[in-house]
């Protein structure tokens, strides 16, 4: 293929959602006639593992699970033919032919074994790309992308990967590395000056970055986080270090240590509550045969006039006592107030967590904290819909953040099982839950001091399990130059960015910027729930590829030529 007569595109980071862009790229190519020019498609990622992305690495230990039952996950569309069938697993399918033990449609796997699966799916789909569409990973750090004539440049932290004369850039950048975050170094800057308390600004890849040369045994370690990261941080630094956790039957196991000086972790965030548990399959299976209460629901949502996100509140309020009076439970307190979902003082965190990991399992009825989560996540797909684009996020975009942020600790926690293991360990005085909530950070001589209510923590090493949130802000430099450039604009109230529907980026004047296109996280707040892997959700992805297939159809000018460093994959 020559590679100046080609349509060239380029996909910045190629996690789930940059393998979804190729995908769909190659499956518009295939429908297309003969004769039409060609594409020239680059991913440009630094990692090893094309396809899988930071969140799902398989070199991470199995303790990190994924927060999402194994059935969600089909990394294929339903139309790809050019994949053969035997290669075109969905995950349980993939599960069964290699992991048989995990392979049930609600279990809960291992994070590494779906980035294994995912690493499969991109080296079959590369084995099957059509004639007329040419692949190659870059693997490099992208810096910058400037407009350049009708085309792109892309810069690299190697200027030697740099390429130039790029027609249509797709911005798929998810969760980033993960392996910097400046918010935390924004934080960080106002601490005390203690040199004497070592600083972790990211959690992964665990195997390095809390490692015992990191982390030695016997440290007291602030942990900067009370959600999934810290909960996977917190695992690594026990579980991870042979410690074992003993079933006893009444849904909580026991911890039993290593031996030796053991690590003492201290949470701790700005609410101090904790997340709660996702209900195991069971109960799933009993709430998903609620179609009266259900259905009702995510129809009103759909169909209701002006609705606001108080109005939506009630709704899910009054969906949830339904389900638990169906179940068996029963909650008997008022609809909450937008402000205060959650957040009675009189309940303790590990009181929290313990039934919530109880109510998950079937070892008590549903009760009101379930009844939050499962109508949120009965909900969720009607409120996408109905909430994003200029629909309900945009009319009240502070009020629906506030409740969107309050259902998502109830609904999109961890699995039971991984926060039985945390409500052991803090059993077992290996997670110290006395400064969970906002405390004092001070000096003493040259170590950092957690000061919360009751107790005191002199650290020796302080972790950020805090990733960087969705949008473009600091930790997202490469968007944040197309903000400040005016080639991306902010959703009014978001920090993530417009897009139509066909995933193009809609410039500060309002109309589309020729060439490039966002998707995924950086445009959270106008596009809702991009943390999935559930390829049905939204359709910007396949309307990008039938619009950049449908365009390359007009001939590419031999004057414009791309320029390059030396190939690398």
């Amino acid at each position: 293929m020559s590679e100046t007569s080609a349509c060239r595109v380029a996909i910045i980071g190629f996690g789930p959602r940059g393998f979804g862009c190729l995908e769909r790229l190659a499956v518009e190519v295939s429908r297309r006639g003969s004769g039409r020019p060609p594409l020239f498609v680059t991913a440009h990622d630094p990692r090893s593992h094309p396809g899988a992305g930071p969140p799902y690495d398989p070199d991470q230990p199995d303790g990190m699970l994924l927060n999402f039952s194994a059935r969600h996950v089909n990394i294929w569309s339903d139309d790809n033919t050019l994949v053969p069938p035997g290669e075109r697993l969905d995950f349980v399918g993939w599960l069964g032919r290699y992991h048989p033990g995990w392979a049930a449609g609600d279990a809960f796997v291992p994070r590494r074994l779906l980035g294994s699966y995912l690493e499969e799916a991109f080296e079959s789909l590369r084995a099957a790309l059509p004639p007329g569409l040419e692949f190659r990973h870059v693997r490099g750090v992208v810096r910058d992308l400037e407009p350049a004539g009708a085309g792109w440049s892309i810069r690299h932290d190697d200027p030697s990967l740099d390429l130039a004369g790029v027609h249509q850039v797709m911005v798929a950048t998810g969760h980033g590395t993960w392996s910097a975050n400046r918010g935390f170094d924004a934080w960080n800057r106002e601490l005390p000056d203690a040199p004497g308390t070592r600083r972790i600004a990211a959690v992964y890849p665990v195997v390095d970055r809390l490692s015992r040369d990191a982390v030695p045994d016997g440290a007291v370690v602030g942990m900067r986080g009370f959600a999934l990261t810290a909960i996977d941080a917190a695992l690594a630094l026990t579980e991870g270090r042979g410690g074992t956790f003993e079933d006893q039957g009444d849904g909580i196991p026991r911890y039993r240590g290593p031996g030796g000086r053991e690590v003492t972790v201290v949470p701790f965030s700005r609410s101090g509550l904790p997340l709660l548990a996702k209900p195991g399959a069971a109960l799933v299976k009993r709430s998903s045969e609620l179609t009266d209460v259900w259905e009702p629901l995510r129809r009103g949502i759909l169909e209701a006039d002006g609705l606001t996100p108080g109005a939506l509140l009630q709704r899910l309020h009054r969906a949830g006592l339904r389900a638990v009076a169906a179940l068996g439970g029963g909650v008997s307190r008022p609809a909450p107030r937008m402000g205060g979902v959650g957040s009675s003082p009189s309940s303790g965190p590990l009181r929290v967590m313990e039934r919530s990991v109880l109510v998950a399992s079937g070892l008590l009825p549903p009760d009101e904290g379930w009844a939050r989560g499962e109508a949120w996540r009965q909900a969720y797909p009607a409120v996408v819909s109905r909430a994003g684009e200029g629909g309900m996020a945009a009319a009240f975009p502070a009020a629906f953040a506030r409740l969107a942020c309050a259902m998502e600790r109830y609904a999109f926690g961890p699995p039971a099982s991984n926060l039985a293991r945390m409500v052991a360990l803090a059993s077992a005085g290996r997670v110290d839950l006395g400064a969970v909530r906002a405390p004092r950070i001070r000096a003493r001589e040259d170590r950092l001091v957690l000061v919360g209510a009751t107790s005191s923590y002199v650290l020796d090493v302080l972790v950020n399990a805090v990733i960087p949130p969705p949008g473009v802000h600091e930790a997202t430099p490469v968007l944040l130059k197309l903000v400040r450039r005016g080639q991306a604009s902010r959703a009014a109230g978001w920090e993530g960015v417009m897009v139509s529907p066909s995933a193009e980026s809609i410039g500060r004047d309002g109309a589309p910027t020729p060439g490039l296109s966002i998707v995924g996280r950086a445009t959270e707040g106008w596009v809702l729930g991009n943390d999935t892997l559930n390829r049905n959700l939204h359709d910007h992805t396949r309307r990008w590829a039938q619009r950049i297939v449908g365009e390359s159809a007009v001939a590419v000018p031999e004057s414009s030529r791309m320029t390059a460093g030396a190939p690398n994959g």
